[in-house]
């Protein structure tokens, strides 16, 4: 072995080793790959001539560094369809160097391969001077070095090619000099890695700066007043200035329709798609099109952005597809865009975008990722805030939903009348704070006794105002002189037609002559009438034919009269007593309501009424009561 030919390269070589070691320490680099088997091919290579002395080697591992370099670029380029004819050219070469070697057949080979070996150079030069920081991701690296590479691996070539490898010169300084070529490159990324760890830090720093600044004024707006639309203003206003973008805005999605409609903007957000001749007069134009346009969910980056639920960065417009409509320099121009969806718990509510529309002014990473961390801060308080407003909204419809009740129950008769000849009793209790269920028991003179039950489609407010309708109605008309089906009438004539059919009403109605021991009754679909007789211990069924209230303005209704005797039980109530269930399923039915009314008839009305509540509450046990409930009892005496 001759160690001289050798010595020369060891302290560049053990330079790189060091170099590489300390920057592979640090970063994961893909590309280090290919400097590190480039320092190897290097340290084969002149281990090899320092064993054997032939110096035919050395074009053959040199035509496979430049290859590695070439490979080295397209680490960060992205190969290419040439790619496979420079790898089958160079593998054509290095065979037919490799061949001569044992089987000499061209003495002008290693001139030959000195050649393309230049040719080699020159092509990757070319390469490293077409990256731009534009198109391709991570550049930096490519930028600083570029020239010294190129520049050094030329210069290796040409005096390799003039004065030969076994030229002392070349093999005492050119070649262990070689060795500073991946060095340099090793330099460059320590250094690159270093301005990276800074600049990393002074993000961060500035980002939760910038973060805390955000949530703060977030805070003090929300503080101020509960108001969504001055929060996502403030929002998509902080989160333009902090990335330096020239326009952005909020996009929500619509409670009814799959669609995004604009609910913040912030300079002049132009739309994503073809708009009219007539919208690209004025900016202010433009900006009431935007605002004025839903977006379907899917269609445009925005909606395509919701769908998928992943944030999209689109670093130069004129090279993405989407954004054809927005590239011709006009009103409509843009240079970069980024779009992250609102996104908490898996469901989309939205999309923040921020864009840029100065010539050749483009988003970074670092922008995307500050945007990305104030949307994910902006989604949650966002959700905070629909939640807050749905808890408020709720609480203010159970206030006026307790004053509504309030107001109903005053309209419910206080006490019930005494009666010489019968007495009344009644329970009610509604399913929810305001009931659809309505009764009334009036005098019309000294000797007649009006009684009224009603049931409203429907619950809630709604419900009740027609209740309330009903019972204006009925004072206003009820008199001694009309009897049952009249009254019935009159009422329906006055309902129909002023409210919505859904909430028609059933009523039944009847008159109680307490001298005669008479009752006339009729009925507009409500429940029959339940009559128990003491005298025989039968119960039976009343009714009359009739639509219910509020279908059909010219409907006409049925009366009957019945006499009553001293014990006799009349029982008006609605299906929330009927339909009562129980948990397994099983309704209290009107065979629960008989057999309660013969079983306690003996007893007075008010007991008898607490004897069929407390057998209805234990019957329904923990079962969930849906329906309202009134029982209307009048027991003779």
């Amino acid at each position: 072995m001759n160690i001289g030919l050798f010595l020369p390269k060891v302290v560049p070589a053990l330079f790189c080793i060091v170099m590489f070691a300390a920057v592979r320490r640090v970063s994961s680099v893909p590309a280090l790959r290919f400097v590190a088997v480039i320092v190897a091919v290097m340290l084969a290579r002149d281990i090899l001539h320092a064993f054997t002395g032939v110096v035919s080697y050395f074009p053959l591992a040199d035509l496979v560094i430049i290859t590695l370099y070439v490979f080295w670029l397209r680490a960060y380029t992205g190969r290419t369809r040439f790619d496979v004819f420079y790898l089958a050219l160079n593998a054509l070469a290095c065979a037919a160097g490799a061949v001569n070697i044992f089987i000499p057949f061209f003495s002008q080979i290693e001139f030959f391969l000195g050649i393309w070996l230049l040719v080699n150079v020159a092509y990757f030069a070319v390469l490293t001077g077409l990256v731009s920081a534009i198109d391709t991701e991570k550049a930096d690296i490519i930028l600083r070095s570029r020239a010294v590479v190129s520049a050094a691996l030329f210069i290796v070539s040409i005096v390799t090619l003039l004065y030969g490898y076994d030229h002392p010169l070349v093999q005492g300084v050119l070649l262990p000099a070689s060795y500073l070529i991946p060095g340099w490159l090793l330099l460059n990324y320590n250094a690159l890695l270093h301005a990276e760890g800074a600049h990393t830090i002074q993000f961060y720093s500035s980002n939760l700066d910038a973060t805390y600044g955000f949530m703060e004024n977030l805070g003090n707006a929300i503080t101020a007043k509960i108001d969504l639309s001055r929060v996502l203003e403030m929002i998509i206003t902080s989160a333009v200035r902090n990335i330096g973008g020239d326009a952005g805005t909020i996009l929500m999605v619509d409670e009814y329709e799959d669609i995004l409609r604009v609910k913040a903007t912030y300079g002049i957000y132009p739309p994503l798609g073809p708009v009219p001749d007539l919208a690209r007069v004025t900016p202010a134009s433009l900006k009431k099109y935007f605002a004025d346009t839903p977006i379907p969910i899917g269609q445009t980056v925005l909606g395509e952005t919701v769908q998928s639920g992943k944030p999209n960065l689109i670093h130069d417009t004129r090279q993405d597809e989407r954004m054809r409509h927005n590239t011709d320099d006009d009103i409509l121009f843009v240079s970069s865009l980024a779009a992250i969806p609102l996104v908490v718990r898996n469901h989309a509510l939205g999309v923040l975008s921020v864009l840029k529309r100065a010539e050749n002014q483009f988003f970074d990473d670092r922008d995307f990722q500050h945007l990305t961390t104030l949307a994910e801060y902006a989604s949650i308080t966002i959700d905070n805030l629909y939640t807050y407003t749905e808890v408020l909204e709720k609480r203010e419809f159970e206030r006026e939903l307790d004053i509504a009740a309030q107001i109903q129950r005053k309209l419910l008769p206080d006490r019930l009348p005494e009666l010489d000849t019968a007495e009344l009793a009644v329970y009610n209790m509604p399913a929810k704070g305001v009931s659809g269920d309505y009764y009334d028991v009036f005098r019309l003179d000294d000797d007649t006794l009006g009684v009224a039950i009603c049931d409203v489609a429907g619950k809630g407010i709604p419900a009740a105002m027609v209740m309330v309708m009903i019972r204006s109605i009925l004072h206003l008309i009820v008199s001694s002189q009309r009897d049952a089906a009249t009254t019935l009438n009159w009422i329906n004539r006055g309902i129909t037609g002023r409210i919505e059919l859904d909430h028609y009403a059933t009523i039944a109605f009847l008159i109680y002559d307490q001298k005669k021991r008479e009752v006339l009754y009729s009925n507009a679909a409500h429940l029959p009438l339940l009559v128990h007789r003491l005298a025989t211990g039968t119960t039976f069924k009343l009714d009359t034919e009739g639509l219910p209230i509020g279908i059909e303005k010219d409907a006409r209704y049925e009366q009957k009269r019945f006499s009553v005797e001293p014990g006799d039980v009349i029982i008006m109530c609605t299906d929330g007593i009927l339909e009562a269930m129980n948990p397994a399923g099983q309704q209290y039915g009107l065979g629960g309501l008989k057999r309660m009314v013969e079983k306690h008839a003996a007893l007075p009305a008010a007991e008898l009424v607490e004897a069929i509540r407390g057998d209805l509450v234990h019957f329904v046990g923990t079962a969930r009561q849906q329906d309202d409930q009134t029982l209307l009892l009048l027991k003779a005496l």
